[in-house]
């Protein structure tokens, strides 16, 4: 169950790292001028998918805990 529970933090780290929530406004504001469309498709991509793997993880941590 542990293995789950550090494998979904892992999965909303990335997904944090991706959607820039570890970083200023201006930093924020910064990275968006200077990326081009299809560099924020990807990061969406791979944030889209880090949330959902982290949330499978996550619910399958808390099956196994009532189980």
């Amino acid at each position: 169950m542990q293995i789950f529970i550090y494998i979904g933090l892992g999965f909303f780290i990335i997904l944090g790292i991706c959607v820039g929530a570890f970083t200023t406004g201006t930093q924020q504001r910064g990275n968006f001028y200077s990326e081009s469309k299809q560099d924020r498709k990807a990061k969406n991509k791979v944030a889209n998918g880090s949330a959902l793997g982290g949330l499978i993880s996550l619910a399958i941590a808390g099956i196994l805990y009532l189980l």
